[in-house]
């Protein structure tokens, strides 16, 4: 029997991790595989997933079963964790029951669903503040070019662009907020003085965390 090798995965291996059975397997169809051409572009820029490359990090399903070290992305326009496979050939599968997932190496990000305007969404989680969650909506979309080309002007490319928003959970109820008025709210000089001292880019979820995670610590000293 041939095998379909996925990161040091056989086929059999990876359809055993992401379901138990067949409604929870599906192809995972790419689709950007073709270079879109009209009248104001001559291809796409970026990419739809979250990643430029395939992490590994430890997936968490309903049953409560972990998988470590598997090689993943996420579409941000279909919101959908994937497996991503070696090589352009094969097509990746979407996970299907998963409640949560951690990316592996030193910097530690954590993926989960939660509802966000009555839709379930996948988000990064970046920590708790006085009762609520806190956690990052990715998006993508794409831009294209306000200006028709002609034969004098260079390649015009539709471009993806990535967008982060941020909410505050408290049970049945989201909050969108600003990073910048949070932390007027928060404590500015305190928060201030963290971010210059650690060169954050706050508007970074990774810093933004970091930044949640200093000042709760600091709380917990006094």
């Amino acid at each position: 029997m041939k095998f379909l090798f996925i990161f040091g995965l056989t086929f059999i291996q990876v359809l055993t991790l992401v379901a138990q059975n067949d409604k929870d397997v599906a192809y995972y169809e790419q689709g950007f595989d073709v270079i879109m051409i009209n009248a104001r572009s001559t291809g796409i820029k970026g990419t739809p997933f979250l990643f430029d490359h395939a992490l590994y990090g430890n997936i968490t399903l309903k049953s409560g079963k972990q998988h470590e070290k598997i090689p993943f992305n996420i579409d941000l326009l279909k919101e959908e964790l994937i497996i991503q496979a070696e090589g352009n050939n094969e097509l990746p599968l979407p996970v299907r029951n998963w409640v949560s997932l951690e990316t592996l190496g030193e910097v530690k990000r954590e993926f989960r669903i939660e509802m966000i305007h009555a839709k379930p969404k996948i988000v990064e989680y970046i920590g708790e503040w006085e009762g609520s969650i806190v956690v990052a909506l990715h998006g993508k979309k794409i831009v294209k070019p306000t200006a028709t080309r002609d034969s004098y002007s260079p390649r015009q490319f539709d471009t993806y662009t990535h967008s982060v928003s941020y909410f505050r959970i408290s049970g049945m109820s989201q909050e969108e907020f600003k990073v910048n008025q949070f932390i007027k709210e928060i404590g500015s000089s305190e928060a201030k003085n963290l971010i210059k001292a650690n060169k954050w880019k706050i508007d970074d979820p990774v810093d933004f965390k970091n930044l949640l995670q200093a000042l709760q610590t600091k709380r917990l000293l006094l």
